[in-house]
């Protein structure tokens, strides 16, 4: 892979909050989890867990305990077909949750299936607002806590990449047609 195709993958690796296509079989989730394991974390600690959801009852049962876009007011989230396919949480155990160093691992790890999810030709959106009984519908184990959720599937919209010079400042927004749109500084701007 060149420079300019992993500018392309990083670029076509947005936040997409509304799906389409088939579900998403545990196989496809896991092979998600196997890139992640392979990126570097701190102290090779390799605390991360792995929770892979498929399959549209298991997957509609997490849907209810997540919020979606915080900017866009007068939207509660994917509905019906628009729905997330599949989903990976990213878990730690309770008594590193709050952790900056494991945050990061988790961090890390949500970009590295983020970015083999969009060289597989899907979208992803990374949720870290989730009720108290996430943990609970998804049966994980005593002292394992979820950290971050990936929603997966075939992405349901189209996302547009523009300029932080837009009178929405750097709030993403949704155009008429439903294309949402993110802004985003310029590498200038960045630079101290």
């Amino acid at each position: 892979m060149d420079r300019a195709d992993f500018q392309g993958l990083v670029a076509a690796s947005r936040s997409y909050r509304r799906f389409s296509g088939d579900w998403l079989g545990a196989g496809e989730l896991k092979a998600l989890v196997d890139a992640a394991r392979l990126a570097p974390c701190g102290n090779n600690m390799q605390t991360v867990r792995f929770k892979v959801v498929s399959g549209r009852e298991a997957c509609e049962a997490v849907l209810d305990h997540l919020r979606w876009a915080a900017l866009l007011r007068d939207w509660d989230g994917p509905v019906g077909d628009e729905q997330p396919r599949g989903y990976v949480v990213a878990c730690l155990p309770d008594s590193l949750s709050s952790n900056p160093v494991r945050l990061i691992d988790v961090g890390i790890a949500a970009q590295t299936m983020a970015l083999a999810a969009c060289a597989r030709g899907l979208g992803c959106c990374m949720l870290r607002s989730f009720d108290d009984g996430l943990a609970g519908e998804l049966g994980l184990p005593e002292g394992l806590v979820p950290a971050l959720v990936l929603a997966v599937g075939a992405r349901g919209e189209r996302v547009r990449l523009e300029g932080a010079d837009t009178d929405h400042g750097l709030a993403y927004w949704r155009e008429p047609d439903g294309t949402h749109c993110v802004p985003k500084l310029g590498l200038e701007d960045l630079l101290a």
